[in-house]
Formats: structure tokens, C-alpha cells, sequence
């Protein structure tokens, strides 16, 4: 009898360490998943905040919309919530100037050909310049 108890309590005791060794397990999986959320939130909050900034210099003229939106693309891309593609303006914007070679490889450019780029570049841009002011309010409240 005495024995029985013995391996009862031994038994016992097996379970209650292993019992609390699993409830330290969640408890370590639950902080390392409130981390990453936080982790998470707080990179979709820096990314908001950079297409903020970015919307709102284009809608004053403190950035050029070329600019703008070569770097509003991979902004949103990286959002996840809006693309640049639901701007119509903005997105064929972006397609023409896209491809268009920038710091050392403008350089490199025959003045001629930098020339024919930039009147591409500032064709586009003031075609399209009211509908993309338009389309700026619209990015921002998209992005709330």
C-alpha cells in the first residue's frame, strides 16, 4: 500500500510540473503573439504616417507628383490595405515615369535625351495634375 501511494504522489507530481511547465508555454506564446501585433501595428502605423506625409507634400507642391508617387507605390504595396492602382491619375503617373532613369543613370544621359525624359515627365504631370489633386484626398481617407 505503501508503495501505491508513493508512485501515486511520484505520479502526481509528474503531472503538476509538467502541467505547469505547459501553462508557461502558452504563457510565452501568448506575449510572443501580443509582440508581434504590437510589432505589426506599429510598422502599419509608421507606413500610414510616411503616406501621410508624402499625400499631403504632393498636395501642396511641396514634392512633385512623379515623385510622389514612385515613392507612394511600395508605401502602399507594403500597407496592404490600398493599392496605387485604385488611382487611376496617380497610377498612369507612375507607369510612365517608372522606367525613367534617376541620380547616376540621369547622369550618365545625353543632355538631349534628359531633356526628351523631363518634358515626358512634365507632359504627364500636368495632364494629369487636377485629377490627381483629386485623387489625393481620396488616398488619405482611404488609408484612416
Amino acid at each position: 500500500m505503501n508503495s501505491t501511494v508513493l508512485l501515486f504522489s511520484i505520479g502526481s507530481l509528474i503531472v503538476l510540473a509538467m502541467l505547469g511547465y505547459l501553462i508557461s508555454l502558452l504563457l510565452a506564446i501568448k506575449k510572443q503573439k501580443r509582440l508581434l501585433q504590437q510589432a505589426y501595428q506599429q510598422r502599419l502605423d509608421r507606413l500610414q504616417e510616411s503616406i501621410v506625409i508624402i499625400a499631403k507634400a504632393m498636395l501642396t507642391d511641396e514634392c512633385n507628383h512623379s515623385e510622389g508617387v514612385l515613392r507612394l507605390k511600395p508605401l502602399l504595396e507594403a500597407y496592404g490595405k490600398i493599392q496605387l492602382n485604385a488611382f487611376p491619375a496617380m497610377y498612369q503617373l507612375y507607369l510612365t515615369v517608372r522606367e525613367m532613369p534617376i541620380k547616376e543613370e540621369r547622369q550618365a544621359l545625353a543632355k538631349k535625351e534628359r531633356r526628351q525624359l523631363d518634358r515626358t515627365r512634365e507632359s504627364t504631370e500636368s495632364k494629369l495634375e487636377q485629377q490627381i489633386k483629386s485623387e489625393l484626398p481620396q488616398l488619405l481617407e482611404g488609408i484612416k
